[in-house]
This record gives structure tokens, C-alpha cells and sequence, in this order.
């Protein structure tokens, strides 16, 4: 017995009609829908951090920006994001902004992780995923070096003690 292809046609066009469309904060966001690849523009990136406040990629083109997608039930990054924090002092000052992405489903999962592990950095969420969707970080956690202009230079996947050194060096090497 043949089925007809009108149902997932059917089911396929109102899936996509029900879909969330792109949010474009700025209009020199990158047409760029993801994934975040080296050599390319990064992906749009605009969500609201801890205190309401909105943080948007694209208004931090001429800085080097570190963002760093993280879970709270990730154990590398309950590793990473203290010595996240300490990359994030050590460069301040150098112009270097980083931005913690966290993708936990209940925001207060992640309240309660940086309730432990402060960071002064802005920290957004994505609860609904959007944001990591378009940017498709290969590991929990995921940390993208984004150049001046505004390109992915830069991807590390995961964390191990010592990746650190390596990021700081790419990170390093963009700065006048």
C-alpha cells in the first residue's frame, strides 16, 4: 500500500508556518542563520541578560568577543566558567567582552549554578534555544572567539583543565 505525500507535505507546511521567525536586533547583524563557522560571520545574537538588560553582538563590532554557550548540568562547564571569569578580568581592560550563553530549559537552574560560580561578564539566556540553534555549538561547552569585524575565528569545543591557555593565545593574537 502507497501512501500519499500530501499529509507530510501538509504536516511539513504548517510546522514551518508555526516556526519562530529570526529576530534581526540591529541592521548590521549578519545575514548569517548559523552554524557559527570559522572564517564567517557570526551568527545574530541578541537575548536580555540577569538584569533585563539586552545584549547584542552586533553592537560590539571593533571588540574581540568571547561567547560561551554553557548548561548548568554540564560538569566541564562548571570547570570552565570560573576560569572563564578569570580570562574575562585578565582581558577587560584589553577591550575583550565575553558573554555567557547559558541553554538550560529552567533559568533557574542556571541562577542557582552562578549563585555558586559568580561571573561578572553578562550572562543571557536562551531558554528556548534559538540562539544555539542558529549558532549549533558542537559540545557543551562551546566557546567562540569572534574577531572585529565579526567573524568566527576561533572554536573551542568542549573543556579540558588547561584549554584556557590555548583560548587566551587566539584571543591574544587579535589584540592590537
Amino acid at each position: 500500500m502507497t501512501r500519499s505525500p500530501l499529509p507530510l507535505a501538509l504536516a511539513l507546511s504548517l510546522a514551518a508556518a508555526c516556526a519562530p521567525a529570526p529576530d534581526r536586533a540591529a541592521s548590521d547583524t549578519p545575514a548569517t542563520t548559523g552554524p557559527a563557522t570559522r572564517g564567517e560571520p557570526a551568527p545574530p545574537l541578541a537575548l536580555r541578560d540577569r538584569h533585563g538588560a539586552l545584549v547584542e553582538l552586533a553592537s560590539l563590532r571593533g571588540k574581540v568577543v568571547v561567547v560561551d554557550f554553557w548548561a548548568s548540568w554540564c560538569a566541564p562547564c562548571r570547570e570552565a566558567l570560573p576560569r572563564l571569569e578569570g580570562l574575562s578580568q585578565a582581558l577587560a581592560e584589553r577591550g575583550v567582552v565575553v558573554i555567557g550563553v547559558n541553554v538550560d530549559s529552567d533559568r533557574a537552574d542556571a541562577e542557582r549554578m552562578l549563585a555558586e560560580l559568580p561571573v561578572s561578564f553578562p550572562v543571557v539566556f536562551d531558554e528556548g534555544r534559538g540562539v544555539a540553534d542558529r549558532w549549533a555549538p558542537p559540545k557543551m561547552p562551546s566557546t567562540f572567539v569572534i574577531d572585529q569585524a565579526g567573524a568566527v575565528v576561533y572554536v573551542q569545543a568542549g573543556y579540558a583543565p588547561g584549554d584556557e591557555a590555548a583560548l587566551e593565545a587566539r584571543i591574544r593574537e587579535l589584540l592590537p
